[in-house]
């Protein structure tokens, strides 16, 4: 026996999502014209996130049937990208399917409420979040301890630094490719180097800070 969604909860995945695959490495559109002018192309399914059956990847005798098959366990995918997290569960478990899904939904919120702001920078965003998923994580809890904060430096641990007083601090010890990864993000325009002394110094744009606030 198998706990399917419902015509109405994959169409509503489909829409929350605005009919892109979540995977933050694709979302390419997965609904477009048919030749036929009264139909549509769809290469879209509605994945779940842990298992139908006791047969399929990432099952979790622990849900019941109702939680199985509702709406919370589903991710819109293309239909590449669903086989592809089916066959290597090992490096697509599902709390990284659960990550996706609010990563593309946040975005697709964001793009819907600011489209001038956000334009350009939805794909970008859920890219972000599947190469920086832990130091996008420990830079979304700093701004919410620390909202008005824009300023932070690198550091490693064993170093003596004096601060300013408002600085957020990021340690080479705990992200060991994070030179590279603020890269990535400079490259984007979303944090600006402002280094006035050995120590590495940026400034967080605003678009980085309303989408990690949102």
């Amino acid at each position: 026996m198998r706990d399917d969604f419902s015509m109405q909860t994959k169409e509503t995945l489909a829409k929350r999502v605005g009919f892109r695959c979540s995977n933050p490495k694709c979302c390419r559109s997965t609904s477009g014209p048919h030749d036929d002018p009264a139909k549509v192309v769809n290469i879209g399914v509605a994945a779940h996130i842990t298992a139908a059956s006791p047969s399929g990847p990432r099952y979790d005798p622990a849900l019941k049937p109702d939680a199985r098959s509702s709406i919370e366990n589903g991710i819109w995918l293309c239909q590449t990208c669903a086989k592809l997290v089916d066959n290597d569960i090992q490096r697509y478990p599902a709390d990284t399917l659960r990550v996706w899904k609010r990563a593309i939904e946040e975005t697709v919120n964001r793009e819907i409420e600011n489209p001038q702001g956000s334009r350009g920078l939805g794909a970008v965003f859920a890219k972000l979040e599947s190469l920086l998923p832990q130091l996008l994580s420990e830079m979304r809890s700093d701004l919410a301890k620390y909202p008005l904060r824009r300023e932070f430096v690198i550091l490693k641990r064993e170093w003596s630094y004096w601060a300013k007083g408002h600085e957020l601090c990021y340690y080479l010890d705990d992200h060991p490719e994070l030179l590279s990864q603020l890269q990535i993000l400079e490259n984007y325009g979303l944090i600006r180097e402002t280094t006035y002394n050995s120590v590495s110094r940026y400034i967080i744009s605003e678009e980085l800070v309303e989408y990690l606030e949102s």
